[in-house]
């Protein structure tokens, strides 16, 4: 696209720049037989006040056309505007086409040229033609972070066997993870002296501290072979966690226990005491 200078036909001051552009337009009217063509063409020369345009159909000067012009939008119509013949070209060979220049009726930039020279000005009633810019891509979506996992361990008895079967096959990964709990009691807390005990019922004391220390086993053992289960895919670490915590419990449950029956067996030895030293004086 080039600039020409402004016309200055019959000395108006007042025409717009013309622009070398070459712009798509279909031309209808009445040829110089009087007969109606349309004819599919193109510009050449384009200004507010008018264009020239290449044509196979002679239209003798004077003659009302009417052009339609895309708009700059495609989602619009095509705009219709009406104009003169202002003045013809003929062609210097026989295969050339005409020049045919063009006077519009309502003056403006009816091509939709953005940024145009300033001397053009919009058709009356309409805004200068501006380029409409695309809307901003959509933001991407926020995708929450993950859910914390809460580890919760319950059950009963009736849990407890149904676990005990599921485990069959899987004695080697319960020693496993019983091996690593115990291993994390040890590291982390240093076992602690259990109190002397000078009178001991051998076979009660006994008795009790072997139905502890299975009832602790079997606890112990269930939650592992429940966590071993359920989580079966790589979260060892947690299991070992949990186990962990199940075995310190039993262990001081285990502790509780133990004080207990050696608490009884003093209380059960102590009126044997008493009742030696009397004999004895």
């Amino acid at each position: 696209m080039s600039k020409t200078s402004p016309a200055k036909d019959g000395g108006d001051k007042r025409r717009s720049t013309r622009l070398a552009l070459v712009l798509p337009i279909k031309v209808k009217g009445l040829d110089a037989l009087k007969e109606p063509f349309s004819e599919a063409t193109r510009t050449i020369i384009v200004s507010c006040h008018g264009c020239r345009y290449l044509s196979h159909t002679y239209v003798p000067k004077g003659s009302s056309v009417t052009l339609e012009i895309p708009r700059g939008d495609p989602k619009r119509p095509p705009r219709e505007v009406t104009a003169k013949v202002a003045h013809i070209q003929r062609p210097k060979a026989a295969r050339e086409m005409l020049h045919i220049g063009l006077n519009f009726d309502v003056p403006g930039n009816v091509w939709d040229i953005p940024m145009p020279p300033d001397d053009w000005f919009p058709l009356p009633g309409e805004p200068m033609f501006m380029l409409e810019e695309p809307p901003p891509p959509p933001a991407p979506p926020v995708v929450p972070p993950p859910a914390p996992v809460t580890l919760t361990a319950s059950w009963d008895a009736s849990e407890i066997l149904v676990m005990a079967g599921r485990a069959e096959g899987r004695e080697a990964e319960l020693a496993a993870a019983l091996k690593m709990a115990k291993t994390a009691v040890a590291v982390e807390q240093p076992v602690r002296p259990q109190p002397e005990v000078v009178h001991r019922s051998s076979e009660e004391l006994h008795e009790r501290l072997e139905e502890a220390l299975r009832a602790s086993i079997e606890r112990l053992s269930a939650f592992a072979v429940e966590k071993i289960v359920e989580r079966a895919s790589g979260h060892m670490a947690e299991i070992v966690e949990e186990a962990r915590k199940a075995y310190q419990q039993a262990t001081e449950e285990l502790d509780r226990k133990i004080h207990k029956a050696v608490r009884e067996a003093l209380d059960g030895e102590r009126p044997n005491r008493h009742g030696r030293g009397r004999r004895r004086r």
